[in-house]
């Protein structure tokens, strides 16, 4: 399995570092993916429809879960045992995503992280944070637990 950030501003093309105003939030969210990517094959990339894939959205509305950090890693070890060829977790852009959007795409989660309203790149960033922290927590690795 793999799993893929799909950064739903990004254009075709576009090397992921371009799409990020903020150099710092692309280091951080590069430095997450390497992290990452010790445990599991993972990039940053354009979205695009896979069949094998399952999806995660990162949506703020009230349909949304906000899941801790516990439950996330459930659910991530649910998508990892299920035999699915890979994980994309969409990061919208700072329009979001319409209700027909999200109706189309029938995500497997969509996933909140709170009532905050962040920038879409700080956004993702968090999401990989999250990834790498449920990754750490399934295969019992202190980061977690030392924070």
């Amino acid at each position: 399995m793999k799993i893929r950030f799909s950064l739903a501003w990004l254009k075709a093309g576009q090397p992921v570092s371009k799409a990020f105003k903020s150099s710092a939030s692309y280091l951080l969210l590069h430095d997450y993916l390497s992290r990452i990517s010790r445990f599991i094959p993972c990039e940053a990339v354009n979205p695009a429809s896979n069949p094998r894939s399952v999806l995660w959205v990162c949506e703020r509305d009230k349909k949304s879960r906000m899941l801790s950090s516990e439950d996330l890693a459930k659910e991530l070890s649910k998508v990892m045992n299920s035999g699915a060829q890979e994980l994309q977790v969409l990061v919208g852009s700072s329009d979001g995503f319409t209700a027909k959007q999200l109706e189309e795409m029938k995500p497997a989660l969509k996933w909140s992280f709170g009532p905050l309203t962040l920038p879409h790149e700080l956004a993702a960033v968090v999401a990989s944070e999250q990834i790498y922290r449920a990754l750490t927590i399934l295969q019992n690795h202190p980061y977690h637990s030392g924070h």
